[in-house]
């Protein structure tokens, strides 16, 4: 039987979420789906976790860490071969509303026009529930790499203080729906880029193949990442590629103008960014962060830190 949906999850070293997630999958009122996951070689215990607790589901082992980007085109490629019509792509540091499933598969059933829909995507901080939103419309700049995301740090009293869907110009790797058929004509994310700027990379293709995306309030999770408890060696790495990525894209698409208005702010800045990296990640920090800029201009790809 060919499931309506395949959802990919992409394990690294985060067995203490799974059990919530995979619990919130459990009660979803959509079951109609198929669970695919890729281990990129952890060193916790995230693949016998999943095994235990959803030994219905697929997993693959990597014999090397893909990266984000790597593991769910990886995975992609295994989703298209089930032939779903929809697939969702998923953080494993989520919980999901018990409609969740139901509600973006509907909207995308509902607006046969629309080929990818995003949730509402909420903080929560050390495990707690909060209305704090973390995403929801996301618009994007492209030629200059500049995002706007006016709902980010809200705090919702009511769900209704939203609108109840919008179109948009790019959803977040934490959680999207997205049609299969989109594949045909572009691939996934780019492998080269490893972690961090997948979306922005992918969502710029997907624009330009003339794909709409949109977002829907009644889909809800929460992201439990705590970026307060971000190690120094995670506060490095994540700069790193964050400043690598937003280069790279701008030289792959030829977009001149956001290298050079990105690169001017960067220099402007870089008392104020020096002062920052120390606080947050040391003086290796500062340095892994000008490292990141210089792999960008030299084309550096794949997993460095």
């Amino acid at each position: 039987m060919v499931p309506e949906i395949v959802i990919q999850l992409v394990l690294y070293n985060d067995a203490p979420f799974l059990p919530g997630l995979l619990s919130s999958l459990r009660k979803q009122t959509f079951n109609n789906f198929h669970l695919i996951a890729v281990d990129n070689s952890s060193d916790d215990s995230a693949a016998k976790k999943f095994r235990d607790l959803w030994p219905e589901g697929e997993l693959y082992r990597s014999d090397c860490n893909l990266g984000y980007a790597g593991g769910h085109t990886r995975l992609m490629e295994t989703t298209l071969k089930r032939g779903a019509p929809f697939a969702l792509v998923l953080n494993t540091d989520v919980l999901l509303q018990k409609d969740f499933l139901r509600n973006l598969h509907d909207q995308l059933v509902r607006f046969p026009g629309v080929d990818a829909c995003g949730p509402l995507i909420l903080q929560g901080v050390n495990n707690r529930k909060t209305k704090i939103v973390q995403n929801y419309r996301l618009y994007m700049n492209f030629p200059l790499g500049k995002k706007s995301s006016p709902d980010e740090g809200r705090i919702l009293r009511s769900y209704k203080e939203l609108p109840v869907s919008a179109d948009v110009d790019y959803l977040s790797g934490v959680a999207f729906m997205i049609r299969t058929s989109v594949f045909e004509n572009m691939s996934f994310f780019d492998p080269g880029l490893f972690l961090y700027g997948e979306e922005r990379d992918f969502f710029y293709r997907f624009s330009k193949s003339g794909c709409v995306a949109m977002v829907t309030r009644k889909a809800v999770c929460r992201h439990l990442h705590d970026w307060a408890a971000q190690s120094k060696e995670g506060y490095r790495r994540e700069y790193y590629y964050l400043r690598r990525n937003k280069i790279l894209y701008f030289k792959k698409y030829n977009f001149r103008k956001g290298l050079i208005r990105f690169l001017f702010f960067e220099f402007i800045k870089l008392p104020v960014i020096l002062v920052w990296s120390i606080r947050k990640g040391g003086i290796k920090m500062f340095g892994w962060y000008w490292l990141g800029i210089w792999h960008g201009l030299t084309g550096k790809k794949g997993r460095y830190i």
